[in-house]
């Protein structure tokens, strides 16, 4: 706890003078509270740990007054069963156009999974708790928790959740939002996907310009990949972008080093991720202001992307 109470104190400081008068506690401190408490054990896909995580988020969404259901599924890898689960939460709009927001809360052994996932989670939940309080809103918000993100799954949750999807879900989805390891990484992103439907993430680098929040486009300089878009493959997004539905995907990390595919995520330390140093206290310890100032644009820049959609 004493952690918390060090980095709220970073976190105030870095966002206290655009906080929204309604909303007293900076934008990211309720994040990382949850990055705490998701990170207090394991999220191995197909074991108990993941089971309680899940559990742990359905419980966030059912305080928020969200509509909640749980999306079961099993896969098979190497002879081997596992089982896992989507967590989904619903706020109602006044039409049936729709806005996904998903953040898979699956962790790989070597670490606790602070960054890679619980950060992501913790936004998620963050903007849930946030955009519950509104009035009805134009469209409705879809929450999921993808379960089975990391290997040996490989994208299974958000695969499973599309293929899931009737042909009028798919076409009423405007956008769906995605975040992944948000706390480390030297530079804060937002891509469009492979399918270059770019106009959310336009939006977004436009609002971005306005409030002053440190978001770019991963520059193209690997040939491989093209300036601003992130390939299919890296994260819950791929499923959502071959179905033709425009992705927004959110991330830190380093796209200017190393091989210039984002996989090194700082050029002080190298990447965190799938490492024993995806901890949040090793996180704090050897940079000690990037997680609440980074939970902090990245729910802004969701809030007022939100905001913006009539």
């Amino acid at each position: 706890m004493k952690r918390i109470a060090a980095l709220t104190v970073v976190l105030s400081v870095a966002a206290a003078p655009a906080v929204a008068a309604d909303h007293p506690k900076p934008m990211g401190e309720y994040a990382l509270k949850v990055i705490e408490n998701l990170t207090s054990e394991q999220r191995v896909q197909g074991t108990p740990g993941e089971v309680r995580a899940g559990n742990k988020i359905r419980d966030y969404f059912k305080d928020f007054g969200l509509k909640t259901s749980v999306q079961k599924f099993s896969y098979t890898r190497k002879g081997t069963t596992y089982k896992s689960r989507n967590i989904v939460a619903t706020l109602p709009g006044a039409s049936k156009r729709t806005v996904i927001i998903g953040a898979h809360y699956d962790n790989r052994p070597e670490g606790s999974g602070a960054d890679d996932n619980a950060s992501g989670v913790s936004v998620m939940v963050e903007v849930a708790k946030r955009i519950a309080k509104k009035k009805q809103l134009p469209y409705t918000v879809k929450f999921v928790a993808f379960g089975a993100e990391e290997s040996p799954a490989g994208l299974v949750g958000s695969d499973t959740y599309v293929k899931r999807m009737s042909k009028k879900a798919i076409k009423r989805a405007e956008v769906m939002i995605n975040y992944d390891s948000l706390i480390v990484g030297d530079n804060l992103y937002v891509h469009a996907g492979a399918n270059k439907k770019v106009g959310p993430r336009d939006e977004i680098l436009s609002l971005a310009q306005r409030y002053r929040l440190p978001l770019q486009i991963q520059p193209g300089w690997n040939p491989a990949y093209p300036a601003g878009i992130t390939p299919d493959g890296f994260s819950d997004y791929t499923a959502f972008n071959k179905a033709g539905i425009p992705i927004v995907a959110f991330e830190a990390t380093n796209w200017e080093i190393a091989d210039k595919d984002g996989y090194t995520q700082t050029e002080e330390n190298g990447s965190y991720w799938h490492t024993p140093n995806d901890t949040l206290q090793k996180i704090l310890e050897d940079f000690p202001q990037r997680p609440g100032v980074r939970l902090y644009v990245f729910t802004k820049a969701t809030m007022e992307f939100l905001k913006s959609q009539g």
